[in-house]
């Protein structure tokens, strides 16, 4: 793969940050937890028509096309919600922008898969950029909003539309026969069974990973910490997924994807826990560091469990129900019931309720996998 496919995954995943630290500006805005909690979640509701609605037109008139047009619109609609302040403004201004900005890594990592099944590379690394291109973002936007929030805003429309430099330019080194290679090399042993079951757990995970990431900002204010924390302990988490990105494929042959998926979502539940004991900045930054056991680990292993693992039969399929749960459903009611535990209880209180009912969800997912591993070797 050429530096171009690098600096693109990069980009994409700046917007990402920027969109976490939404859940900030609308809570320094004075909405409740519950109000943004609605906010937050109108990217995974609205994703779940415009990723299909996205992804049928990219078919027709082409993927280049269709990333153009979600990420240049996304860059636009954005700067409304900066500039009115009212709920149900606010509300019905997130949902347009949702339409856009929800397909924008969907899109550009399908393209990316096209090109690495085409023409050989490693996803693993590839994703590394992604993560670095996170963190530096939720770093520096961070600390820029000490100044102005209109600097997150600036910032998203900057990774909305500089990956349109490097959408077609990629320039691949490896040859078909390489791709092609690699591509075989592996056998499709999955079944369906476990593709249900590591779907089920990565929907789990990743809710807590959405509650996590919605309310952070509600938890540090109540704390007293910095305005500037917020972007630090995104950072933290980014770059604490790069040792797993590293080695990523070593550690799935090694451990099997549902292994993999089982130890990040015992993480993120132990995380989500931890944090609510966290009294300083130190402390906190600390426990961030778990991320690196945690999404990605969720993330990854389902994903590489679709594209090479799964029968060729079922990998559209796959792939659908892939991101309508990890971009959907899950931070549904990650945000939204999050945000009603919090207005019920407290945010300290529901961080540790939240996090215990995950380490619960974590074994019953364990056990089932145990229960299927057994059925297998006596099939």
């Amino acid at each position: 793969m050429g530096p171009a496919v690098f600096l693109f995954e990069a980009l994409i995943y700046s917007s990402l940050a920027t969109k976490n630290l939404l859940s900030q500006f609308f809570d320094i805005s004075g909405y409740s937890p519950f109000q943004i909690g609605l906010l937050m979640s109108t990217i995974p509701l609205v994703s779940l028509i415009s990723n299909p609605f996205w992804f049928y037109i990219g078919s027709h008139k082409g993927e280049k096309r269709v990333f153009s047009c979600v990420a240049l619109a996304s860059s636009l609609l954005v700067w409304p919600i900066f500039l009115d302040r009212g709920f149900v403004a606010n509300l019905i201004l997130m949902s347009a922008f949702s339409f856009f900005f929800s397909s924008v890594i969907p899109i550009g990592e399908a393209r990316i898969m096209t090109d690495i099944k085409r023409w050989g590379g490693r996803f693993d690394h590839i994703r590394l950029f992604g993560t670095l291109g996170f963190g530096i973002t939720a770093l520096v936007t961070g600390l820029l909003v000490r100044r102005s929030f209109f600097w997150l805003f600036m910032a998203m429309s900057l990774s909305l539309v500089l990956p349109l430099l490097f959408r077609g330019k990629e320039t691949p080194k490896e040859s078909r026969t390489t791709g092609k290679k690699e591509d075989e090399s592996r056998q499709r042993t999955g079944n369906l069974f476990s593709f249900w079951l590591m779907t089920i757990g990565m929907f789990l995970g990743i809710s807590l990973n959405s509650f996590h990431n919605s309310f952070i900002a509600v938890l540090t204010r109540e704390r007293g910490f910095d305005v500037s924390v917020v972007g630090i302990v995104f950072m933290i988490a980014a770059f604490s997924e790069i040792p797993f990105l590293l080695y990523a494929n070593k550690i799935i042959a090694l451990l099997g994807h549902l292994r993999v998926l089982q130890i990040g979502m015992f993480a993120i539940a132990i995380r989500v826990l931890l944090v609510s004991f966290s009294r300083g900045v130190l402390s906190l930054f600390m426990i961030e560091m778990l991320h690196g056991f945690t999404y990605i680990l969720m993330y990854y292993s389902l994903f590489d469990y679709i594209h090479f693992s799964l029968p060729k039969r079922f990998l559209v399929f796959g792939q659908s129900v892939f991101w309508v749960v990890r971009s959907g459903f899950a931070y549904v009611l990650g945000s939204i019931v999050g945000g009603l535990i919090i207005e019920s209880v407290s945010t300290i209180i529901a961080f540790r309720l939240v996090g215990i009912v995950g380490i619960a969800f974590a074994l019953i997912v364990l056990v089932f996998g145990e229960m299927n591993k057994q059925r297998t070797k006596v099939s």
